[in-house]
């Protein structure tokens, strides 16, 4: 006799999937169900995502095991709207994002000197206390996701997995709240069927 497994995956929420697809039958990932959510053609790169948050959508859609990928859709609501066009929105949300690649990176790494200096600099910035020698336009992006993931390459491949989940929603919901954006819930369920809800 077999026992049934039980997949905490609502009902009507996709199986994400790494990568591109080419239509919805084919599968999607993260970003690609943003564009179906938001009413957009289908694709990886909706224009109703900050572009940002989008790359760091993907990158973490396309890093994570099949059984954190599956939460992502919890966050794909509060992607929805997020491309502000204003004088600090590019600025904030760069902030946002960097300083939660450190956060996460310090967990694995807490002495780890480029890290905390990001993570202090994406504060200063949100803090509104940039100067031009601590600003974070050069910071290369891909290089900031590479060394959080390495910080934390120790750990267990689902830890690792929860806490780059929780980097991206955490992103998605400071992003919103700092462009002062509705607050939309942000809800990841793990296979332990433990909840973290941001707003």
């Amino acid at each position: 006799m077999t026992t049934p497994t039980h997949d905490p995956t609502p009902s009507g929420v996709p199986l994400l999937a790494r990568g591109k697809h080419r239509d919805p039958a084919d599968g999607s990932c993260l970003m690609e169900y943003v564009s179906v959510l938001s009413g957009r053609r289908f694709g990886d790169r909706p224009r109703c995502t900050h572009p940002l948050l989008g790359w760091l959508a993907r990158r973490v859609n396309d890093q994570v095991g099949d059984a954190v990928r599956a939460r992502l859709t919890g966050v794909a609501p509060a992607l929805v709207g997020t491309r502000v066009h204003g004088p600090h929105a590019r600025g904030v949300v760069r902030a946002v994002v960097y300083g939660e690649l450190a956060t996460l990176g310090l967990v694995g790494a807490p002495r780890d000197p480029w890290l905390r200096d990001l993570h202090d600099r994406a504060d200063e910035h949100l803090g509104h206390r940039v100067s031009g020698r601590r600003s974070l336009g050069a910071t290369d992006r891909n290089r900031a996701f590479e060394a959080a993931c390495e910080s934390v390459g120790d750990l267990d491949r689902e830890d690792r997995d929860r806490l780059l989940a929780v980097a991206l929603a955490r992103s998605v919901t400071r992003a919103r709240r700092h462009l002062r954006l509705p607050a939309v819930g942000v809800v990841l369920i793990d296979a332990e069927r433990s909840v973290a809800v941001l707003h």
